[in-house]
């Protein structure tokens, strides 16, 4: 046998994914997002991206985020230490704490889907889905988007780096 029967198994050439580059938003293009968000579902899906776009939470912290975690008297949201990231205490809106006073409190969890299950990013993904079908902000733009989103606007508007590191969580700047 002069080659391998394998020979073409082996070193086949797999295309590569390619990767996606962020949609970094403006933070006027945030505004018109909040916006739109609003129009389309105030009391629901409204609160999740505003909670996205004030604190640059990651997306497990906030379909994670129990109402222990809220502290409504002094507007803030503490998000505990994870394996990834440290505890932290961060200002909400009062525009957000009083939607957040307005949905059912008997739940553990903060967020719940229309059904009273728990959020997972699979169901929060629908709604962003469903949301973006309606076209009332077309710009391209993914939950994740909005904490990178948060962090360039941030630093744009001359915060500190060693700050913004504290915000979004991370052990150090390098991360």
């Amino acid at each position: 046998i002069s080659e391998s029967p394998l020979k073409g198994v082996y070193y086949q050439f797999r295309k590569q994914t390619e990767l996606k580059a962020r949609n970094l938003l403006t933070i006027k293009q945030i505004e018109n997002l909040l916006e739109a968000a609003r129009e389309f579902s105030p009391g629901y899906f409204y609160p999740i991206v505003k909670l996205f776009t004030e604190t640059g939470a990651k997306l497990a912290e906030v379909i994670e985020l129990t109402w222990d975690q809220v502290d409504q008297e002094n507007n803030q949201v503490n998000f505990p230490r994870r394996n990834k990231s440290q505890a932290r205490n961060l200002p909400l809106s009062e525009e957000l704490v009083y939607m957040l006073r307005l949905k059912n409190q008997k739940n553990e969890q903060v967020f719940m889907t229309h059904y009273r299950e728990s959020f997972t990013k699979h169901k929060l993904r629908r709604l962003t889905d469903e949301f973006k079908a309606t076209n009332l902000f077309t710009v391209p733009w993914t939950v994740a988007d909005l904490r990178h989103s948060f962090a360039v606007n941030y630093l744009k508007q001359n915060g500190d780096i060693r700050e913004l590191s504290k915000i979004l969580g991370h052990w150090n700047v390098y991360e």
